[in-house]
């Protein structure tokens, strides 16, 4: 059946931009035997798009054509997400609902990046090392992955995020912990001046950066310097008189060995023989004696060593996980085993848990000792926010195997050197995998159930 009326729109596509203005011509003819009213709606545009009509109802006599100006106002903020939408003209009667009819119109919002960076605190006063809390936030309207990295003027400092990098959808925001090192100052306070980047993943992409300062306090504080060099001074010049008067009094003393150890009973005593004639005694009666004064085992002997060698692998490492007391661990706890341990809560929303970032050695009821995640401030809570172990930038593993305490309920996401990404359920990334990928650079483990993380130790093989 053929319709009363007839609609055309000009243009036929339009581009646009968060917070554009679009114009469109909707030309609507009478094909009817009736005088109508008609009046035009645009269907599918973003949320919070104003729309304008001019005029709003065309009346139109049998056969008669008029155009309808439609202006539409897309939004600035938050920005409508970047992709093509496909806009309906939407013509009909103001009097008869079976009348009408639509055209659509695809329209392509363009990606507007709005990346910030700010650094918590902006100045941090330490030695070696020293840690801020850089959070990152996507104000634009399009997913970007962001690679992170921290420099200074003088080249002296080695940066390491954890994350390396964040995934952010439009109008959300991620954490992450950059520790930074550099060799300490002798005499003098040293001020870093830190230039923090995130590195868009997209080409011709515009870094985001932010700034920071590591203040760096003196091996020996300058105000001690001069009375510790005149002390230095004074301690030399009375050793240089010292050593020549003791040297000389030894020289003027005839050496009294025997008279020392000479027994207070002259008539017991044997007769002495010259130390030449002195014969060692047996190795059956040393053998007692040496016994009894061997000295106890060192303490740390007590407790399991944190890396021991596995027998079945060359070059690879078990490293016990549960290692030291209870509680909360630094991040950087195993970084002498070439990793890092921290919760990841960006990898699965664990509600009360959105700043869970630490891990944390704990005892079960039926004292069984684990590794987890957790709060900062409580080891008991959060432990089933994922738990993420990264690999230093510049000891990538060349085979992993992770020992739960209950088999089963883990799975491990695995991130490669190269950036591809794989899962693995058994918790083991073989040799020849790791290796045909650059080397594994973090694993994230995650409960498949409501679940503790909860897990033992490591194999580390290096990456041949």
């Amino acid at each position: 059946m053929t319709l009363p009326l007839r609609v055309t729109v000009a243009p036929e596509r339009a581009d646009a931009a968060p917070g554009g203005n679009l114009t469109f011509d909707v030309t609507v003819r009478n094909a009817s035997d009736i005088v109508e009213h008609y009046g035009v709606e645009m269907l599918g545009l973003p949320d919070g798009a104003t729309v304008r009509t001019e005029p709003d109802v065309a009346k139109l006599r049998p056969a008669e054509t008029a155009t309808l100006t439609v202006r539409v106002t897309l939004p600035v903020q938050p920005p409508a997400p970047a992709g093509t939408y496909v806009v309906g003209a939407l013509v009909k009667s103001k009097y008869r609902n079976d009348v009408s009819r639509c055209v659509e119109v695809p329209v392509d919002l363009a990606a507007v990046e709005q990346i910030t960076v700010k650094v918590t605190p902006e100045v941090v006063t330490g030695g070696r090392a020293g840690r801020f809390t850089i959070e990152i936030a996507n104000g634009g309207n399009a997913p970007v992955r962001l690679y992170l990295a921290a420099t200074d003027p003088e080249r002296r400092i080695t940066a390491q995020f954890e994350p390396a990098w964040v995934d952010l959808p439009p109008g959300t925001s991620a954490q992450a912990l950059l520790t930074v090192e550099a060799p300490l100052p002798w005499s003098k306070e040293k001020q870093r001046q830190l230039s923090i980047t995130a590195n868009p993943d997209l080409p011709g992409a515009t870094a985001n950066t932010a700034s920071a300062t590591f203040v760096q306090k003196p091996r020996f504080a300058s105000k001690f310097a001069k009375p510790v060099g005149i002390g230095a001074a004074v301690a030399l010049l009375a050793a240089a008189i010292a050593v020549p008067a003791l040297i000389a009094n030894k020289d003027d003393k005839p050496a009294q060995p025997a008279a020392v150890n000479a027994p207070s009973n002259p008539a017991a005593a044997p007769a002495a023989q010259p130390s030449a004639a002195v014969q060692p005694p047996p190795a059956s009666a040393a053998a007692p004696s040496a016994s009894a004064a061997a000295p106890p085992p060192p303490a740390a002997s007590s407790a399991p060593p944190a890396a021991t060698t596995d027998p079945g692998a060359t070059g690879a490492r078990t490293v016990d996980l549960t290692t030291g007391k209870d509680g909360v661990v630094a991040s950087d706890a195993f970084r002498d085993q070439g990793f890092l341990v921290s919760a990841d809560p960006g990898a699965i929303a664990v509600p009360g848990c959105e700043a869970a970032r630490s891990a944390a050695v704990v005892t079960s009821a039926t004292s069984q000792r684990f590794l987890t995640s957790s709060a900062a401030d409580d080891p008991a809570k959060c432990n089933t926010v994922p738990l993420l172990i990264d690999f230093l930038a510049d000891q990538p593993a060349g085979a992993v195997q992770v020992k739960p305490l209950t088999a089963g309920t883990l799975t491990m996401e695995v991130v490669y050197r190269d950036l591809s990404r794989s899962t693995e359920p058994t918790l083991t990334v073989p040799a020849d995998k790791a290796k045909a990928r650059g080397g594994v650079d973090s694993v994230l483990l995650i409960p498949k159930a409501a679940d503790p993380v909860a897990v033992t130790a490591i194999t580390i093989s290096g990456l041949a």
